[in-house]
Parts: C-alpha cells; sequence; structure tokens
C-alpha cells in the first residue's frame, strides 16, 4: 500500500475548498454533484463484528450510503457528512492508484470499498484523515478555538454544530490539532494535557 504522507492529505482537502469555494457546513451531497460523482442508497452487507456506512464503487464514480443504516444516517447530518466525506476521501486518495494498479483496494465482489468503522486498514485510516480535514480545516477551526480557559461539551457541541459534525468527531478534530484534551473524567478541556506529575507555573 501506497503511503500517503498527512501533508499531502492535507494539501488535496485544502484544494476542495479553493476549486469549490466552501464553506464550513457546506451541502456534502453538492459537492458530490460538483465532482461529478453520484450518490445512492443501497443495502450494503455488514460482516459480523463490522458496521458499514458506505462504500465508494470508483468504477461508476458512485457513493453508496447503506440503506440498512438510513435511519442512523438520517438523523445525524454530521454522521452523514462524515461518511461522504470518508468516500470522497477514497475517491480524491486512491481511485487513481487503483486504476494504474499502484494502490491495491480491499474491494468486494462487486468492485466498492466499504467504508468500515474502527478499520485499522491504512486506506481507510487516510479516507478518515482525509474527512477530518474537509469537514474541518485546521485554520478555520483554529481561528475559533481559545487555547486556555473552557472546558465541558457544551462548547464541543457549538462548534460540531457550526461545522456539521458529531461531537465526537469534533472532540476528535480538536485533539489532534492539540487544540483540546479529555481529562480523566472524560470532560474536554482547552489545550494539551498536562503530563502526569507536571504542576502548572503557578503549582496547581
Amino acid at each position: 500500500m501506497t503511503f500517503i504522507p498527512t501533508a499531502s492529505i492535507d494539501r488535496r482537502a485544502v484544494a476542495l475548498w479553493r476549486r469549490f469555494g466552501l464553506r464550513p457546513a457546506f451541502d456534502a451531497e453538492a459537492l458530490l454533484d460538483g465532482m461529478d460523482l453520484s450518490l445512492l442508497w443501497q443495502p450494503l452487507d455488514e460482516p459480523e463484528g463490522t458496521k458499514v456506512l458506505g462504500a465508494l464503487k470508483a468504477a461508476n464514480r458512485t457513493v453508496l450510503l447503506n440503506e440498512r443504516r438510513l435511519d442512523e444516517l438520517e438523523v445525524s447530518l454530521g454522521l452523514r457528512r462524515f461518511t461522504i466525506g470518508h468516500e470522497i476521501g477514497h475517491w480524491v486518495l486512491h481511485a487513481d492508484g487503483a486504476r494504474s494498479g499502484t494502490i491495491l483496494l480491499p474491494l468486494d465482489g462487486e468492485g466498492r470499498v466499504w467504508c468500515r468503522s474502527g478499520s485499522s486498514q491504512r486506506v481507510e485510516r487516510q479516507a478518515e484523515m482525509f474527512a477530518a480535514r474537509l469537514l474541518v480545516p485546521w485554520d478555520l477551526i483554529s481561528e475559533r478555538v481559545p487555547t486556555t480557559g473552557w472546558a465541558g461539551w457544551p462548547f464541543v457541541y457549538e462548534l460540531a454544530e457550526a461545522f456539521a459534525v458529531t461531537a465526537s468527531a469534533m472532540v476528535v478534530r480538536l485533539e489532534e490539532l492539540n487544540l483540546a484534551h479529555r481529562d480523566v473524567a472524560g470532560t474536554p478541556r482547552s489545550g494539551r494535557p498536562i503530563p502526569v506529575g507536571q504542576t502548572t507555573l503557578f503549582g496547581a
């Protein structure tokens, strides 16, 4: 599997923002239209122990959403947008390589690469990283988040609503950017965690 540097994933997500003039909470389905990608609801099998939200069928430029998860994806706009962003990630990062043979995608019998939750496969992790950067760009989120002085889920939910993502996706993105951490009780707090045994400047 071809290694894709994080900086390259960042650049490709930024390129879509510039090309399509995107804004926070942009219409992900309209972005598919702009990229000449189709969207189709279709029942997708879920092997035991897995959760499949979507898939990409690159051969006919189609993003599939799992009809078996219709209620879940319809109720949560953030989850649906992240799933679409994930499949766009596969298209941007992997489709050309798959066609040329330089990237081997884990395809099913119908030529679909599935979006499986919790997958450790490199292509899945790369698509997740792309989706996070596409939906929550670092420059736009960093200018909204104070480096100190906030704690609790309400602020995370406020940000999640502004970018139309789930709160769980938002807090993971904030942690990735070192803009937040979760304390031992699981409460989001500003900034990086203080290493165990280290005190603040004032000894707190």
